[in-house]
């Protein structure tokens, strides 16, 4: 009786207390943001408050080792980026295992990057910057967040499609790469197209092709797609998700999984990202998982190719 009394209650009564949402990031970043944005919705669909945690350290592992020893009761999830497939590949000895100690719940969205280069380098199309780096190998370079980040594992993904050599410049930040490319101490960046559109409608940037899927970022209509650049295999978008720890009931996630995709589908939140590019999605459990596994699968492959020593 106890048993089917408490089936009916996940089924039917959760959240019974407020959920945590651990960001493994700090504060104000994108991350955060969509954390946020969509915290704040749940809250108001279910009646119980869905609070952000920020939890930040060793580059998210700190959070996510949290939330791996959380109770699979629903009420602590976890807001991933593609950092949570990269760490895997990076890092020693993690204190979780990120495909059996976490439960995939969805997709939240996804952003597009765009390769963007010096004006300096007077080309204007993908085919005649990959031909000027064939030519010189070894003389440009590009910038990162850091070894083991996105932007560099992104940056040695293009090498490796493109075949070309282009010399890593780890930076601590967006705004050092930025300030680099425009100084010419860099060549070339990959970024998310909201953070670049302000440097390419200003001039300071040249946009050279996006990394969608095969269609165009609304904001850049005139930019190709790296497929139609003729540089294959550089589908990269940055995607954000929930997971919670593993074993959560199916009900759960489930529910979890509906609420999400009313929450996309609400105008508070359309409007909140409207104009950047993002791409709503609202996965299934079984669609995100997948996503996961080719994500750790893809960058474990990166990395060793690259040569990128494990710390």
């Amino acid at each position: 009786m106890l048993f089917g009394a408490s089936l009916c209650f996940g089924a039917e009564v959760y959240p019974i207390k407020t959920v945590r949402v651990v960001a493994p990031f700090a504060p104000a970043g994108i991350s955060d943001i969509v954390a946020r944005v969509i915290s704040q919705q749940l809250s108001e669909q279910l009646g119980k408050t869905f609070i952000v945690d920020n939890r930040t350290g060793a580059g998210g592992i700190v959070g996510n080792g949290i939330v791996a020893k959380s109770a699979p009761d629903g009420h602590t999830l976890l807001m991933v980026n593609p950092a949570f497939t990269i760490l895997p590949g990076i890092s020693k000895a993690l204190p979780y295992d990120t495909v059996k100690d976490f439960t995939p719940i969805t997709q939240i969205m996804r952003v597009p990057s765009v390769l963007v280069v010096s004006p300096a380098l007077n080309v204007n199309t993908l085919k005649e910057f990959v031909a000027l780096a064939q030519a010189n190998p070894g003389k440009f370079n590009y910038g990162s967040g850091g070894p083991g980040s996105a932007l560099h594992l992104y940056s040695e993904l293009f090498k490796i499609a493109a075949k070309v050599d282009i010399v890593h410049i780890p930076y601590k930040g967006g705004g050092e790469n930025f300030a680099a490319l425009i100084g010419g101490q860099i060549q070339m960046l990959i970024i998310s197209v909201p953070t670049a559109l302000q440097f390419v409608n200003s001039g300071r940037m040249r946009a050279l092709a996006v990394t969608t899927d095969g269609k165009r970022a609304p904001s850049m209509p005139d930019v190709p797609s790296m497929n139609e650049a003729g540089v294959s295999g550089m589908t990269i978008y940055v995607w954000f998700g929930f997971v919670g720890p593993a074993g959560i009931p199916k009900n759960v996630v489930n529910k979890l999984h509906a609420e999400v995709v009313k929450a996309l589908a609400a105008s508070s939140v359309k409007n909140q990202f409207a104009g950047q590019d993002a791409e709503l999605v609202g996965s299934s459990p079984a669609e995100f998982s997948a996503l996961i596994h080719n994500e750790l699968q893809r960058w474990a492959e990166v990395i060793k190719s690259a040569g990128i020593t494990a710390r």
